[in-house]
């Protein structure tokens, strides 16, 4: 009996001490759902339960309860874009929210999952170089290698066959050849599957939605669950394939090293192809080591390759269905490229009307559209002229800025003329985020969408196999990047020719 009550006064004096913490607590202030003042499970039903419906909750609950939001025991969100710059500012000390960030893994670890931004800033410095436009503009030949290739097997595909190509799986293809050729010795090679169903490509989705179970699972490092996820993982199809891409990286990687101390002792003329010379790989291995170069490696395998894949199909999907706009791009490229001859990078930069297409493609893709939490810290921080305590998490998502209609009327209309004028809009276009932990890869993105979306568009003419209705936005869930339902873009491809009269 003494056991009983002493356990149930245990238990009322933790009550009474959570009751009183959460009476007290500085967040109290700012409006929300009761629920989510107590428990992350409130935002945990709308990420699984309605899988990936946690942005649509959030569209409802600014509309209830206005711009800054509460949405979990010690979380707010903001929905004017203001907040996305003061959140993202240059110089900030915010970490990344560990909550969040945990679902990539930090075992190998990179730049991108780093929550501390002093550490991350040094690790950046270090690959920074390799990714500038600098480093980049030599290797436009090998994208634009890809880029033929793949139009070379969507018209051999269509030729005579009758059959469509799903071009979500073809342009994932191209996006992951792309950056396997730039980054690793050798592409993956996925190009190559028939009908471009590599697993690499048709697990994409399964992969995505399985990132929130993990955002909710306990301590992987327990001995148990460690035992758990090895047993699980053989029945898990997604988790095999990305321990193959793992792999894959790591194999590389490997063999690039034994290159480089090949050539140191002069028993080799050539060096694998890498973003690196010999002196430099090993000079990033000395900084970074084996481990963390792994974890970048990887991070760069899905970061250089779902979002950029998701704008040109965003893109391809709306010019297909606004045939007006589609006339002036090709009217356009063909005006500036008028024989079949390669065109170089710097001559589609110049094109105002691709630009244009290209930074609405990105508009209305968000890139990352999951709100990435920072931690307010060291001081409490102003957002909105409110202050906001310190070890709050902060966020806002890209979709509240990119469909804010104050920046861009008829947010939800594909319409690239919005570019073409002068407007405090045109810095709002947040898809590679902002501040100092923006996109890495940057340079490298806006390469390569130039070059896919000039190349198809000049080489080819698309027909999709159903109609696609222009006034229809796009719908998404949110699986960190946008994901979409529904059945994939199915298309025609034939070669384009031009009558030079």
């Amino acid at each position: 009996m003494f056991a009983v009550v002493f356990i149930i006064s245990i238990l009322v004096a933790f009550g009474i001490q959570f009751i009183g913490k959460s009476l007290r607590h500085p967040l109290n202030r700012f409006p929300g759902p009761q629920l989510a003042r107590y428990t992350t499970w409130y935002r945990a039903y709308y990420e699984l339960i309605k899988k990936g419906g946690w942005l649509r909750q959030l569209e409802v609950l600014h509309a209830i309860y206005g711009p800054i939001v509460r949405v979990g025991p010690n979380e707010l969100h903001f929905n004017d874009p203001r907040a996305y710059g003061e959140i993202h500012a240059p110089g900030s000390r915010f970490h990344k929210d560990a909550a969040l960030y945990s679902i990539f893994g930090n075992k190998s670890g990179s730049v991108f999952t780093t929550l501390d931004p002093q550490v991350a800033v040094v690790v950046r410095n270090v690959l920074s170089p390799y990714f500038s436009r600098r480093a980049i503009v030599p290797r436009v030949a090998i994208i634009q290698e890809k880029v033929i290739d793949f139009i070379s097997r969507l018209k051999a595909h269509t030729s005579g066959s009758g059959k469509a190509i799903n071009l979500d799986h073809a342009v994932h293809s191209v996006a992951l050849d792309v950056l396997t050729s730039l980054i690793f010795s050798k592409p993956f090679h996925v190009l190559s599957a028939p009908e471009f169903d590599h697993p690499f490509i048709r697990h994409i989705e399964p992969t995505y939605t399985n990132i929130w179970i993990k955002k909710y699972l306990p301590d992987m490092n327990t001995p148990f669950l460690v035992a758990f996820t090895r047993f699980t993982s053989k029945f898990n199809a997604v988790a095999n394939v990305f321990a193959a891409q793992l792999e894959l990286v790591k194999e590389d990687l490997d063999l690039a090293l034994q290159d480089v101390e090949v050539l140191r002792d002069g028993n080799s003329s050539s060096m694998r192809k890498s973003m690196s010379s010999p002196n430099t790989l090993k000079r990033l291995q000395q900084l970074l080591g084996r481990n963390r170069l792994i974890g970048e490696g990887f991070n760069l395998r899905f970061a250089g390759t779902d979002t950029i894949a998701n704008t040109c199909v965003v893109g391809i999907r709306y010019l297909l269905s606004h045939k007006d706009i589609l006339e002036r791009l090709v009217k356009e490229l063909d005006e500036a490229w008028p024989q079949d001859d390669d065109i170089a990078y710097e001559d589609l930069e110049k094109l105002p009307y691709l630009t244009a297409v290209i930074k609405e493609s990105l508009r209305l893709s968000h890139g990352v559209v999951t709100p990435l939490g920072r931690v307010v810290g060291p001081e409490d921080a102003m957002i909105m002229d409110e202050s906001i305590p310190t070890g709050t998490i902060v966020g806002i998502s890209s979709v509240f800025v990119h469909l804010n209609t104050n920046l861009f009327p008829q947010p939800t209309k594909f319409n690239p003329e919005r570019w073409l004028k002068e407007s405090p809009s045109r810095t709002y276009l947040v898809s590679f985020s902002r501040g100092p932990r923006s996109c890495i890869g940057i340079h490298l993105a806006w390469c390569e969408l130039y070059i896919v979306f000039g190349f198809l568009f000049r080489k080819l003419e698309f027909v999709p196999v159903t109609e696609l209705d222009p006034n229809q936005p796009l719908q998404f869930n949110d699986f960190f990047i946008p994901t979409y339902p529904g059945d994939p873009l199915l298309v025609t491809a034939r070669e384009r020719t031009i009558s030079h009269n």
